[in-house]
Order: structure tokens, then sequence, then C-alpha cells
């Protein structure tokens, strides 16, 4: 029987949102899929959150605007990103 890994969570924060890697815009938040099913409005802020989730084989990267970063991803009161 195989046992997933637990990944490895890096949290990155960038005040003016961050670029996509062919630098033709910037990241949208991930979010917007699940706005768009619960019938809310795209989100128009800027993702300035990067979640990068390393399981070893691969990585999964999500950005987020401020609002949308996940409770469990959210830096701890009086620590910097």
């Amino acid at each position: 029987m195989s046992r997933r890994r637990k990944p490895t969570v890096h949290v990155h924060h960038c005040p003016g949102g961050w670029v996509l890697p062919d630098y033709s815009d910037l990241a949208d938040c991930m979010t917007n899929y699940q706005r768009e099913q619960d019938g809310r409005p795209p989100c128009t802020a800027p993702a300035v959150w990067k979640v990068v989730e390393d399981y070893g084989m691969h990585l999964t990267i999500g950005f987020y605007c401020d609002t949308d970063l996940p409770a469990q991803h959210r830096p701890q009161e009086g620590n910097a990103a």
C-alpha cells in the first residue's frame, strides 16, 4: 500500500502581484473557477500570494488575492511572509 506524502508548503507574498512565467500578464486569483460555480463575480484583486506545495515528484502552485488566501496558509499574526 502506498502512503501519500504530506506536501511541504511554501507561502510567498508579492505586494505588486505575481507575474506569469511567460511575463505576459499578472496571475489571476485561483478562486475564480469556484466563484463562477458559486454564482459570485470573479475576483479582480491582484494575486499577491503564491502557495507552492512540494510533493517530491511534483509541485502545485496557486495564486491568491488577500481575501481568498486559504486560512491554513495565512501567516501567523506578527510573522512576516
